[in-house]
């Protein structure tokens, strides 16, 4: 320890973060009744020279890329006395809930030893820490993003690790051969990728959903019960249960009792320890579609299909089995890969803990091996909704705070948008912001469903009565729809099944993965999704996407105020051809308004 210099008291500051690591290249200031005296770092503590005993006020704050926030700045009060003993120290105790703060002040060896925490701005205290140097792709639809993990599975060396809400061993991950014949398409399918890495070597390892009543597919029933194949499954159930009916109906649910109505709905592929996968897009044969979203595609067809039957369907003469279809997964290297294999390993050693179906057949994981970071790579945090017993809450602590953070756009691709927690948050937001852009882009059949658009309805409502009057009009919903004329000339109009989890704020941060917006998925369904901060790289993001909406228009890309104007412009004309259905629509993207006079029939976190 160093001594204390012959004028003044030497200070030393460790800032860590709320998960306890360094912060590194923070301005830290102190000010006294003589000024402000700014603190020199040097392998990682922070040191300065203060003239004597006093009052303090210390000032932390952490820049990021392009000069911006990415932690909260600390604004804190500490005293240093003259006592008998040479010199006291003490800080005004913060809040219990104000996560900045100086955490211990200690006189050691004639100096100040002071340990503050610098709370994340974007990033959440709750589950994994972030990491810094993730090479991130965000893929589109199931075309890109199947595809990606077909390659990567097929060089699979030593493990792939599955988890999915729904898994059919029928599901094409690559579908180049749209009209041929089932089993010349078979080679394709993810069973089969998958059993031909474990007969290569790959250790295979399958983690699905116990749904209640329900059986996994008999390729998945039957790899699991087999010993020595390298293939292994097993399931995994949610014992959370809800009244089912709003809490004014007390007698109903006293008659009707709880309901176990919990999933585990994460969807997410390792290979080898090196490159993740987390998204929406399920293992299911429907969870596919390019970009185009082509209402006349013979690859939306069901694996069964004839060739001749996908013919048809080519030449416009029949529609395929399945619905354009819209989502997102995200592929990345780095170190947040450890810690997506670590949720799956956590889940995975807790069901051979527990003895599940299949566990004697099942192979116990190690603790992952850490992955180096990527040069220029994206600072990267996967958190989580756990139920009992894990009890994690990072989901929904990471949508508010970004929510809170937001200054000019909130742009949310969900296929639901029903949850009361995020659109009070945003509620709040354009209270603040009056010049907040919110976009909201969810499924119009969802919103307007007998059942469940009423809450819908309430959170749209929630938003629109808070925002300055002379704006209300200017929030809507808005929904994908795709036309085309079938083999007789007769137009369709079609719903896009958007599928997708993806909030995006100010261009600078972006959450996907398994979580819709709904209170469940926040509260006690099984989610996964990864947070990234990454400006430049958010911001190509969201253009690239609204592009792909608004039919390619070259005038994205001009900032939120510019893209938002051109997203309402293409949202009226396509309104206007949707009372018409004359000529051709100008892009996807349509607006609509949630019927009122739906009663609210459940409670706000069972559907």
């Amino acid at each position: 320890m160093p001594d204390a210099p012959a004028e003044g008291i030497l200070l030393e500051l460790r800032i860590q973060t709320p998960h306890g690591q360094p912060v590194l290249g923070a301005a830290v200031l102190v000010h006294g009744e003589e000024g402000g005296i700014r603190a020199a770092e040097r392998q990682g503590l922070y040191r300065l020279v203060v003239p004597g005993p006093g009052d303090y006020q210390l000032r932390v704050e952490r820049f990021g890329r392009d000069d911006g926030f990415d932690h909260r700045t600390l604004r804190a009060t500490f005293f240093l006395l003259p006592s008998a003993r040479g010199l006291l120290a003490r800080r005004l105790q913060p809040p219990q809930n104000q996560r900045s703060r100086i955490e211990s002040i200690e006189v050691e060896g004639g100096a100040v030893q002071l340990v503050a925490t610098l709370d994340y701005l974007w990033f959440t205290h709750i589950g994994f820490p972030p990491t810094e140097g993730n090479a991130v792709e965000l893929h589109v639809d199931g075309q890109a993003g199947w595809g990606a993990v077909a390659k990567d599975i097929a060089e699979a060396r030593e493990s792939v690790h599955l988890t999915t809400w729904i898994y059919q061993p029928t599901t094409e991950l690559e579908r180049p051969e749209p009209l041929a014949d089932p089993d010349e398409r078979a080679t394709f399918t993810v069973h089969e990728m998958l059993e031909e890495r474990a007969k290569a070597g790959a250790r295979v390892r399958l983690l699905l959903w116990d749904a209640p009543v329900l059986q996994p597919p008999r390729e998945a029933r039957d790899a699991g019960r087999t010993a020595g194949d390298r293939f292994e499954v097993l399931e995994q159930n949610n014992p959370t249960e809800r009244d089912l009916f709003p809490d004014e109906w007390a007698l109903a649910n006293r008659l009707f009792g709880n309901f176990q109505i919990g999933s585990y709905h994460q969807k997410t592929v390792v290979v080898d320890g090196r490159v993740g996968y987390c998204g929406g897009m399920n293992l299911k044969e429907n969870d596919w579609d390019s970009r185009v979203n082509r209402l006349f595609d013979p690859r939306r067809c069901r694996f069964d299909r004839s060739g001749e039957h996908r013919r048809r369907v080519q030449a416009k003469e029949e529609k395929p089995d399945h619905l354009p279809r819209h989502d997102f997964i995200a592929r990345i290297e780095g170190p947040a890969v450890e810690h997506l294999e670590g949720n799956f390993r956590q889940r995975w050693n807790h069901m051979i803990e527990q003895d599940a179906r299949w566990a004697e057949q099942a192979s116990a994981m190690a603790a992952p091996e850490p992955v180096a970071a990527q040069p220029q790579g994206s600072a990267v945090q996967v958190v989580r909704t756990m139920p009992a017993p894990f009890d994690e809450r990072g989901i929904l602590d990471v949508h508010i705070r970004a929510v809170r953070t937001a200054r000019k756009l909130i742009f949310i691709e969900d296929q639901y948008f029903r949850s009361t927690h995020l659109s009070d948050a945003i509620a709040d937001a354009v209270r603040t912001w009056p010049e907040l852009h919110v976009v909201v882009l969810t499924i119009q059949g969802e919103a307007e469903g007998l059942g469940t658009g009423a809450w819908t309805r309430e959170c749209f409502e929630r938003v629109r009565q808070r925002m300055p009057k002379k704006r209300r009009g200017a929030f809507e919903l808005y929904s994908l729809k795709v036309w085309d004329r079938d083999a007789s000339g007769r137009g369709h109009l079609q719903d896009v099944d958007n599928h997708s989890k993806l909030m995006i704020v100010d261009d600078r941060f972006l959450t996907v993965g398994s979580c819709n917006i709904n209170d469940r998925g926040f509260e006690y369904e099984g989610e996964i999704n990864v947070a990234v901060v990454d400006p430049p790289r958010v911001r190509a993001w969201r253009e690239d996407i609204w592009r792909s909406h608004l039919a390619n228009d070259r005038r994205i890309g001009g900032g939120a105020d510019s893209d938002v104007a051109i997203w309402m412009e293409h949202a009226a004309a396509n309104r206007a051809f949707a009372r018409s259905l004359s000529d051709a629509p100008r892009s996807k993207v349509f607006p609509f308004v949630p019927p009122a006079g739906r009663a609210i029939l459940s409670a706000p976190d069972v559907f």
